[in-house]
């Protein structure tokens, strides 16, 4: 009787494991399906990133430019080198949207580098990096020089002047470029839509949560899709990378009367210094001021805006000013690019463009750059077609 229970007990503790393993391959199955399927951009990115695996980009624009983004120590954030997307090499092995290139400038070169946001990068906006004004900049300015240029990509998703500053310190100029563009401005309206305004931005970005995982959790993400399903729908709302306060919850005529109360004291500061150490560094500097859309078409291909068109219009001229300021205080070209050169239906939300619109925008900084001695002096700047 006892060898017939203890039988018994086996037996009946084997189906009970037994079921448990179906369960436990069933629900791995199940969650394998829903995470697959599940939106949860942010999770999944967060996940990517703690498992050291590539960032597989979402549908849509938002997850698709986070993909783009890792975290830095010091920098907040960059663009993740070797990023591949849309069939073409998005950034090179430094985090440039450019074909791979050597820190070191070579002989014979004119090197420019660009500055800016989201707005400079373009992608995704922009599937193939050479239809950026960027690439096609360059294309324009080879054209008409005997040495090699080189138009580096540096600008960087949803950047401010702040961001700008950080790279150049630490990271960029020492590309030595011959000349410096900073292209922006309208991510530097955002930070007045909030009150208690600091000019470090403190009040308005902060780090995110991180993503290096804690003892125990890469093994779990690695090994169980239940495990990433669920740590997914928890990370989803978490910014891993960076935090943004989101100015639609700001009520838009309190957003107005803060840009018109709130001076832009910090994107100042930032384009000041900016400009001093590019100038101090042996480079050139020109200051090509942010592009949006026309008041009216603000919110016509990016709904967030609706309400407060007034408050970006007003910011952005605030800025303006700024830029002007700056350009005086330092003997540098400051450059607006004319909204009548630019066709409503270029715009794909409220500032990023189609090709035809970044052709047009390289075009103006081309038609300001080849007066530049660099360019002036050179041998095949007369007679070239500047369309």
């Amino acid at each position: 009787m006892r060898v017939t229970g203890f039988r018994n007990i086996l037996l009946v503790t084997a189906v009970g494991l037994a079921s448990i393993g179906v369960s436990v391959a069933f629900l791995e199955v199940a969650t394998g399906y829903l995470y697959a399927r599940a939106g949860l951009a942010n999770g999944k990115r967060t996940i990517d990133l703690y498992l050291d695996r590539p960032t597989e980009f979402r549908s849509s624009v938002k997850g698709a430019e986070n993909a783009s983004l890792v975290p830095h120590p010091y920098l907040l954030y960059t663009h993740t080198p070797n990023f591949i997307a849309n069939g073409y090499r998005q950034t090179n092995s430094l985090g440039y949207r450019n074909e791979e290139f050597a820190v070191e400038k070579p002989d014979n070169t004119i090197r420019i580098l660009v500055l800016g946001g989201s707005t400079t990068f373009m992608w995704p906006f922009i599937k193939n990096p050479a239809d950026t004004w960027v690439a096609r900049l360059e294309g324009k300015l080879q054209a008409i020089s005997s040495r090699r240029v080189q138009v580096i990509n540096a600008g960087i998703n949803y950047g401010t002047s702040a961001e700008a500053l950080a790279g150049y310190v630490f990271r960029h100029r020492f590309l030595q470029p011959d000349i410096v563009i900073y292209h922006g401005g309208g991510n530097d309206v955002l930070p007045l839509f909030f009150e208690h305004y600091n000019p470090e931005y403190t009040h308005f970005r902060s780090q995110g949560s991180g993503t290096v995982p804690r003892p125990g959790e890469k093994t779990l993400l690695a090994g169980s899709n239940t495990g990433k399903y669920l740590y997914a729908r928890w990370l989803e709302p978490v910014g891993s990378i960076f935090v943004t306060k989101p100015f639609w919850e700001v009520d838009p005529q309190v957003a107005l009367e803060r840009v018109k109360r709130q001076a832009s004291e910090g994107f100042e500061r930032n384009i000041d210094y900016l400009v001093t150490l590019s100038k101090s560094s042996g480079s050139d500097v020109v200051l090509f001021g942010f592009l949006q859309a026309r008041k009216e078409n603000l919110s016509k291909n990016a709904g967030a805006f609706k309400g407060f068109e007034e408050a970006l219009v007003v910011g952005l001229e605030k800025n303006y000013d700024v830029l002007q300021k700056v350009a005086r205080r330092h003997a540098v070209p400051f450059l607006i690019p004319d909204q009548d050169r630019f066709h409503d239906e270029w715009f794909q939300d409220n500032c990023h463009l189609t090709p035809a619109g970044e052709e047009v925008k390289a075009q103006i900084m081309f038609e300001e750059l080849r007066k530049h001695p660099q360019f002036s002096q050179s041998p095949d700047a007369a007679g070239v077609s500047t369309h």
